[in-house]
C-alpha cells in the first residue's frame, strides 16, 4: 500500500511540475500540457487521499488523519486551473491574467501542501 502511495505521490508532484513547465512554454497560446498535467494532478491527488484513509485505518499511529479543509482547497484550485485552461485553450490571444492566475493557483497549491 505504501508503494502505491509513493507512486501516486511521484505522479502528483510530476503533474504539478508539468503545470509550471507548461506555463513557461505558453507565451501567446496555452499549452495543452497544462490541462494534461492538471488532470494528472487531480487523479493522483484523489488516489492519494483514498490510499491515505486506508493507511490511517490500518495503522493510525504511523499515518495521521487527512486535513479535509486543506484537501478541499487544493481540489478547488486544481478545478479552477482546469476550468481556466479549458475556457482559454482555443483562444488565439490570451488575456494577460490567464497565465498569472494559473501560475498563482499552482504555486498556492504547492504551498498549501507544505503548511
Amino acid at each position: 500500500m505504501e508503494l502505491a502511495r509513493n507512486v501516486l505521490l511521484i505522479l502528483h508532484l510530476a503533474g504539478m511540475a508539468g503545470i509550471l513547465i507548461s506555463i513557461l512554454a505558453s507565451r501567446t497560446k496555452l499549452s495543452s500540457g497544462i490541462s494534461h498535467s492538471a488532470l494528472l494532478t487531480l487523479i493522483a491527488g484523489i488516489g492519494l487521499v483514498g490510499i491515505r484513509y486506508s493507511l490511517n485505518s490500518a495503522d493510525p499511529a504511523k499515518w495521521e488523519l487527512i486535513d479535509n479543509a486543506k484537501i478541499s482547497v487544493k481540489l478547488i484550485f486544481v478545478i479552477a486551473i482546469l476550468a481556466i485552461t479549458y475556457v482559454n485553450k482555443k483562444k488565439e490571444i490570451l488575456k494577460p491574467w490567464v497565465i498569472s492566475v494559473i501560475a498563482g493557483l499552482t504555486i498556492g497549491n504547492i504551498l498549501i501542501s507544505y503548511v
